[in-house]
């Protein structure tokens, strides 16, 4: 076993010895942390002069909304919105330079931004659908009228009629009515999640595709095979390394991204439904389940893209190739976009590591369905994850260990 984790440790040493390496884990943890902050540089202009700094407005709408958190979002709730977006005159351009907008609604924007996701008001004003057209009877319907809607989706989702029981199975057991709360961290976390996977993906592709290839490439895999262990624990050694550092890499960034929004934007909010973020959300979540969830599904698309990298290393004789294969693998589904018929296509490509980390794939409404049973995206993603890695190991081992490469 002593040998085994001196391979290891030698192995370490020859990818974090590479100045390229260290140059992409730094620029990669650059990256990760600029996307977090980068939001809240910059100021906000109104016909051309300065109105405040993105900074500033953050903590004024963090504040407003922290003063309506813990309220029922009921009738109540939605007709104070309603009656403070009146009081915003009709003649206004930019509604958000009035005083009246300042004054009186902004304090409501939260509950404002939530409640159009439902209604979807086609009188439109400003660009958005007018609150102030809200009457009470209509208010109190908010919770039927979101029903409705979910109801329709799923009716019109191209999935079976056990899929469809399912899912309004699951949009039924969401709790009402919603607590409103401040929940920026969270949602914050959530939108950043799939960019800061994506990075670490990216990072590790560059890190591990000489694994193998390297050998190639430098003519040392012929010695490495011919000697005492090259042919067994030399290479039980590589997978894991590469599959340790990619554990490591991604879990610093995803705690990184994580402690960073939560100290900059706040802790509140963990218990409340997600729905108060995505109203049409179809699953009985809470934001901490929901951050949680996506991070499990971030893991794996990792490790998976990993284990396609050293799968790919194993087979060319180019850790610049592997490297080139790997990234248009990674990056080349984030900018397709794929119909829903036919549905198995547009499933087996939601499951590319890339799709595996954006929120709107793992928590879609439209189902895995395996021999009648429904399977949730956020549940069916890791463990597709697992599977490829456990199939794509005995291909790499034997490729490695019998040499067989291909141009």
């Amino acid at each position: 076993m002593k040998e085994f984790w001196t391979l290891v440790s030698f192995e370490y040493r020859k990818i974090l010895g590479k100045r390229s390496v260290k140059i992409a884990l730094l620029l990669t943890l650059f990256l990760s942390v600029f996307s977090i902050w980068g939001t809240l540089m910059g100021s906000y202009y109104i016909e051309g002069e300065l109105f405040e700094s993105n900074a500033e407005a953050m903590k004024k709408d963090r504040a407003y909304a922290r003063e309506l958190s813990g309220r029922i979002l009921d009738d109540k709730l939605l007709m104070e919105t309603a009656d403070a977006y009146q009081t915003i005159p009709d003649s206004a351009a930019v509604y958000q330079s009035t005083e009246e907008y300042q004054k009186n609604a902004r304090k409501y924007s939260s509950i404002y931004s939530l409640a159009r996701q439902v209604y979807d008001t086609p009188n439109v004003r400003f660009g958005a659908p007018e609150m102030g057209t809200l009457d009470p009877a209509r208010a109190e319907q908010f919770y039927e009228i979101r029903e409705l809607c979910m109801t329709k989706q799923i009716e019109n989702a191209p999935i079976s009629e056990n899929a469809k029981e399912v899912m309004m199975q699951y949009s039924a057991e969401v709790k009402e009515p919603w607590i409103f709360s401040y929940s920026d961290g969270y949602t914050r976390f959530m939108t950043i999640m799939a960019t800061s996977g994506v990075m670490a993906a990216f990072v590790m592709a560059i890190c591990l595709a000489p694994l193998f290839a390297g050998e190639y490439s430098n003519h040392t895999d012929q010695l490495l095979l011919s000697a005492r262990y090259g042919k067994g624990k030399l290479i039980k050694a590589k997978f894991f390394t590469g599959f340790s550092m990619t554990g490591i890499v991604t879990l610093l960034i995803t705690l990184q991204s994580y402690v960073q929004s939560m100290l900059t934007f706040g802790f509140d909010g963990g218990n409340a439904n997600v729905q108060i973020y995505d109203a049409l959300f179809p699953y009985p979540l809470t934001l901490k389940q929901a951050a949680l969830l996506q991070s499990i599904c971030v893991f794996f698309a990792c490790m998976c893209m990993s284990a396609l990298t050293m799968f790919f290393s194993s087979r060319m004789k180019s850790a610049f190739g592997v490297i080139i294969l790997s990234v248009l693998l990674l990056c080349v589904p984030m900018f397709v976009k794929v119909s829903a018929y036919p549905l198995l296509g547009y499933l087996l490509f939601h499951l590319m590591p890339a799709n595996m980390m954006q929120y709107d794939y793992i928590f879609s409404m439209i189902p895995y369905e395996i021999a009648g049973v429904v399977i949730p995206p956020y549940v069916m993603m890791p463990v597709a994850a697992l599977c490829l890695c456990i199939i794509l190991i005995p291909f790499a081992y034997r490729g490695f260990k019998h040499h067989q490469v291909v141009s």
